[in-house]
């Protein structure tokens, strides 16, 4: 091999190692042991149902799945919400969809992402897409 190819190959390696080392250090925490969360359900007619849970996981998607209250199906980036509290948002009929809040704030990570907190509240809100 020449010097070329050898450097492209370490100069690749560095820079996977560098993007790694950033996801691992920025990544959300998760915290251990028993937490309480709140789940608020706002569903298309507007109406919210408020849900409390007691939970060892350390992810949102697995206890809003194993409590009863989502499901969804995983794709490349993780947990794809399909149906939340029974109702279904479908994109292909009418552009809608579930979209999460950790708190008041629109989450920046998707279900399966979204670390668990003692405390916390989080809300499932039917939305529709409109341009």
């Amino acid at each position: 091999m020449n010097k070329k190819v050898i450097w492209a190959i370490v100069a690749l390696v560095a820079a996977i190692g560098i993007f790694l080392g950033i996801y691992l250090l920025t990544r959300p925490q998760t915290q251990q042991g028993s937490k309480q969360i709140t789940v608020i359900v706002v569903h298309k007619d507007g109406t919210e149902k408020t849900f409390t849970y007691r939970t060892d996981e350390e992810y949102l998607d697995k206890v809003l799945v194993s409590e009863g209250l989502m499901e969804g199906h995983e794709d490349k980036y993780g947990m794809v919400i399909d149906k939340v509290d029974g109702v279904t948002a479908d994109w292909n009929t009418d552009k809608a969809y579930w979209s999460l809040y950790v708190g008041e704030e629109y989450a920046t990570t998707g279900v399966s992402q979204t670390p668990v907190y003692d405390g916390s509240t989080y809300k499932l809100v039917y939305e529709t897409f409109t341009e």
